[in-house]
């Protein structure tokens, strides 16, 4: 019972620390002006959010492992078995969400933007200088529509 309890609360920090890689991504290019030539700049833009996604799969991978090995397990009890099997949709439900998001926003011309959906929040990073009212407007409808989570609870944030 401890040990899938553990498995559980391994599940939740690894959630948690996808959000915090996300808020530390957005921090650490808020401020920094590029120095880098443009097309250095580029590769270094896209090899960050590369990276980010990346990380985000493999995290994703080890939580979804992680729950599917506490669902199986016989000796998981019914209270945690029904805790596992409702994060593992919410993890599920993320992932399908961040996909359609970022596949509508690429279509409105915001290339390679990546989402990220997590406890009723959602961050969206745009490779841009800055973001016009009017753009900002066209992605929170797109994700306003698309999650059903509060204006509140969305963060558009442009990256140079």
């Amino acid at each position: 019972m401890k040990a899938l309890n553990r498995r559980i609360l391994t599940a939740v920090t690894v959630a948690l620390l996808l959000v915090a890689s996300l808020m530390a991504l957005t921090w650490v290019h808020r401020d920094q002006p590029v120095t880098a030539q443009p097309a250095q700049s580029e590769a270094v833009r896209l090899d960050a959010l590369t990276r980010f996604r990346t990380e985000r799969e493999q995290r994703r991978q080890r939580q979804r492992a992680e729950l599917n090995d506490i669902i199986h397990d016989a000796k998981t009890d019914a209270e945690t078995l029904s805790l596992a099997q409702r994060q593992l949709m919410a993890l599920i439900d993320a992932e399908d969400a961040e996909g359609r998001l970022e596949g509508l926003i690429g279509a409105r011309g915001f290339d390679n933007a990546l989402v990220s959906v997590s406890d009723g929040a959602v961050n969206v990073l745009v490779r841009r200088e800055k973001l016009t009212r009017q753009e900002t407007a066209v992605i929170l409808d797109l994700v306003l529509r698309e999650t059903g989570v509060s204006g509140g609870s969305v963060r558009i944030i442009p990256i140079n």
